[in-house]
């Protein structure tokens, strides 16, 4: 096996947390979800804690061993600082897990965050963390079940968010027209229509497991990733069925079912491109596209099922450099680089080369003590990711793309490991209003921001603003 080269070796100068707890006193009167809003919004640097926390991970982990650093950013480039912003708390005592996923605005809105519980589903805006819209008591029961994964959606007549569940069903959340505060169930993937059109025909049915079947376009377990496409016309759906699956949006319908992997798929991304992404616990990930780059005929692939020839999504490659199940994989800059996290403690960076059909792996970002869970991007070069270590760790790409350099160690404020991670930037904008209008200077010209969320196994999900200069 090739050594991969460690590309995490320089850290900010300056990370630091705000007040850790925040306010718990929020309850389910004023809103859906209880809002702990953290006073304090000082900054306490933490490089060399951070530096000793790689270090130390990074010698006794079992993950892929390094080389020679690829990283051409130093601690002296760089300035970072980040601090906790906001906590939102489950609606009840008893402790249930939440996923979050972020959506970027433009350059006057700030984007949208949408939280999803099994008791709740929320749209949350990105600049003031209130909600916008939240889905009601009797949608929430007809929802029943563990919520596995979420993902935006926009554009798309009006609907916001989808939710995967243990129960295998995908489910469509819609913001009200009559109600704008109001997020409806809209529909419940495979819709009634789609199952009682395939279901007259035989070859429609597959089996599951001895003596059960099933329709293709149902997934016979838990919905683990969902992932929709740049133009809002398809939405992925990967489970621990061990099969991918493609809808059509808006109609809704099941185009076409792949069997992606030879175990549990635990994610899915989605390239600007269209190029797919899906990770599995048998170590692997795969790359799924719909024309080959040879342009020679796509090789029938057992067990698939529907779609036209010339929208069908076959495999393109099979990336395996991870040593233990892969978690998580996100897709960032633009498409050009892909990252994977897994039990192997790493998040892997993957790039595209001229000379390869596909990404190769370029390094691995390392300091994670425990599984990585999640791993999300963000435009500016921002990865971030979370583990069960009940830590999140904040890399910037280099200006150069020649290396990453860790800017924030959140550790120590999440009681539980880290399900979910989602990042979007703040629009400029929103900077120069927030310096403005309180006399704080907002940053240099050359400072970025985000906001980055985190949502843990106890249900909560904190918000962090991260602030970046000199790179």
């Amino acid at each position: 096996m090739q050594l991969l080269p460690r590309l995490c070796m320089a850290t900010g100068t300056g990370t630091g947390t705000g007040d850790g707890d925040g306010d718990r006193e929020g309850n389910g009167n004023s809103s859906k979800l209880g809002t702990a809003v953290s006073s304090s919004s000082s900054t306490v640097s933490t490089s060399s804690a951070a530096a000793a926390a790689v270090s130390e991970a990074s010698s006794s982990s079992t993950s892929l061993p390094s080389l020679p650093s690829l990283s051409s950013a130093t601690s002296a480039s760089l300035a970072a600082s980040f601090a906790h912003v906001t906590t939102l708390l489950p609606l009840s005592a008893s402790s249930s897990a939440a996923v979050v996923a972020a959506a970027a605005g433009d350059s006057l809105h700030g984007g949208l965050v949408v939280v999803a519980r099994p008791a709740c589903v929320a749209l949350h805006d990105l600049s003031t963390m209130e909600a916008t819209s939240t889905s009601d008591a009797a949608d929430a029961a007809a929802a029943a079940g563990s919520v596995k994964c979420v993902a935006h959606l926009h554009g798309i007549g009006g609907a916001a968010a989808v939710t995967g569940h243990q129960d295998g069903r995908l489910r469509v959340w819609r913001v009200s027209s009559r109600s704008p505060g109001r997020l409806r169930l809209a529909a419940a993937l495979p819709t009634v229509s789609d199952r009682l059109r395939r279901f007259p025909v035989p070859s429609n049915h597959v089996t599951v497991r001895r003596h059960h079947r099933r329709l293709w376009i149902e997934h016979a377990d838990a919905v683990s990733g969902v992932a929709a496409s740049a133009d809002g016309r398809l939405l992925f759906s990967v489970s621990w069925d061990k099969t991918l699956k493609v809808w059509a949006l808006p109609s809704l319908r099941c185009l076409q079912s792949l069997p992606a992997h030879d175990d549990a798929v635990n994610a899915v991304a989605v390239a600007p491109d269209g190029t797919v992404y899906t990770a599995s616990a048998d170590k692997r990930v795969r790359v799924w596209a719909t024309r080959r780059p040879d342009n020679k005929p796509p090789p029938s692939r057992r067990g698939a099922r529907g779609g036209k020839k010339h929208h069908q999504y076959h495999l393109v490659a099979t990336l395996s450099r991870h040593t233990a199940a892969v978690n998580a994989v996100a897709v960032g800059c633009g498409g050009q680089a892909l990252y994977s996290g897994g039990n192997d403690r790493c998040v892997l960076v993957w790039e595209r080369e001229d000379s390869a059909s596909h990404m190769v792996a370029v390094g691995a970002l390392r300091g994670h003590r425990r599984a990585v869970l999640s791993v999300a991007c963000a435009p500016g070069g921002l990865v971030v990711s979370g583990s069960a270590d009940q830590t999140v760790r904040a890399w910037r790409r280099a200006a150069d793309g020649r290396g990453y350099a860790c800017v924030a160690v959140i550790d120590g404020l999440h009681d539980a490991a880290v399900r979910s991670v989602a990042a979007a930037p703040v629009p400029p904008v929103q900077k120069r209003s927030r310096a403005g209008g309180d006399g704080v200077d907002g940053g240099g010209g050359d400072e970025e921001e985000w906001k980055v969320c985190s949502a843990s196994f106890d249900g909560e999900v904190r918000v962090w603003s991260l602030r970046v200069s000199g790179l």
